[in-house]
């Protein structure tokens, strides 16, 4: 069974670059998303194992980046959040990291940043390891 992904960016080209990323890697992208009304609306509907939410998602129906993480953390605890950060500030980045969140990466994404997330995303999903594993001759 395929890994879920939930994608919720405000920039479409971070978007792109994330689902070909995670495609490639064997992830079925369920939804992308670009405002936190929509990412609520279709995680709810599409219940994803993995969501990739960027903290600069424009703010609606009071709730912002932060207070939707935590809607999805108490909602469904075992489904992994990957923060996707512009801002270099650590201190921005921790507050998810210390509530939780798989990883942190940083834009502009580079390959270090992009392969710490998959070697997360493979040590809680073994199916993502099997077929990184077969890709590379392993």
């Amino acid at each position: 069974m395929a890994v879920r992904v939930l994608i919720a960016d405000s920039s479409g080209i971070t978007r792109d670059i994330m689902r070909n990323h995670l495609e490639c890697g064997g992830c079925q992208i369920v939804a992308e998303t670009e405002t936190v009304a929509q990412t609520i609306d279709l995680f709810r509907t599409t219940r994803p194992n993995v969501v990739t939410l960027d903290i600069g998602l424009r703010s609606e129906r009071g709730l912002d980046a932060l207070s939707l993480f935590r809607m999805i953390r108490r909602e469904s605890a075992e489904t992994s959040i990957v923060i996707v950060s512009a801002s270099q500030a650590p201190d921005d980045n921790r507050v998810y990291l210390r509530e939780g969140a798989l990883e942190c990466i940083v834009e502009p994404f580079d390959s270090y940043g992009l392969e710490r997330m998959w070697r997360k995303l493979s040590d809680i999903y073994p199916e993502l390891r099997r077929r990184d594993e077969a890709a590379s001759g392993r």
